[in-house]
């Protein structure tokens, strides 16, 4: 018995501690861009399109269909179906438009949305990463009746 204390005593006396950081403090974490940054990103979005006059104005809820998203970050495995999802199901809830399938050929406008990044690097190791999401609205004919965009940043000290 007093060997097996002796063969813990070398980590009582070891210290360690784990912090809980804030959301709010994330950026200077890491420069991933998360399923949280997907959502917040996605409802600020969403919000700002179904402001337009496009679907304030609307007698009926028009119908509309979520196009392929392109990713055209630094990262290849950002999960672009979790945007695509999120952008989906707030448009779904806010009530004021009709989400049909990319097989449909009646509805009135398409949506096309974009991701992208730039790293930035400083002589002292830092890394920034500024992630733009962009969605543009376009009717059946090809006409752009709207664009939005929303930016974040993200920042890591070596």
């Amino acid at each position: 018995m007093v060997a097996l204390v002796g063969a813990c005593a070398p980590n009582t006396h070891r210290t360690s501690s784990v912090t809980i950081v804030d959301s709010a403090d994330r950026a200077k974490l890491d420069t991933d861009y998360g399923l949280s940054d997907i959502i917040a990103m996605s409802e600020s979005l969403t919000n700002k399109m179904l402001q337009n006059k496009v679907f304030a104005n609307a007698k009926k809820p028009p119908r509309i269909v979520i196009g392929k998203i392109t990713n055209n970050t630094h990262d290849e495995n950002l999960r672009v179906v979790d945007l695509h999802d999120r952008l989906q199901e707030v448009l779904l809830n806010s009530g004021q438009v009709r989400v049909l399938d990319t097989s449909s050929n009646a509805f009135d406008y398409i949506m096309h949305t974009e991701i992208t990044s730039a790293t930035h690097r400083s002589s002292d190791g830092q890394k920034k990463v500024d992630y733009t999401v962009k969605i543009k609205l376009f009717t059946i004919s090809g006409e752009i009746v709207g664009q939005w965009s929303d930016d974040t940043s993200f920042a890591k000290s070596r």
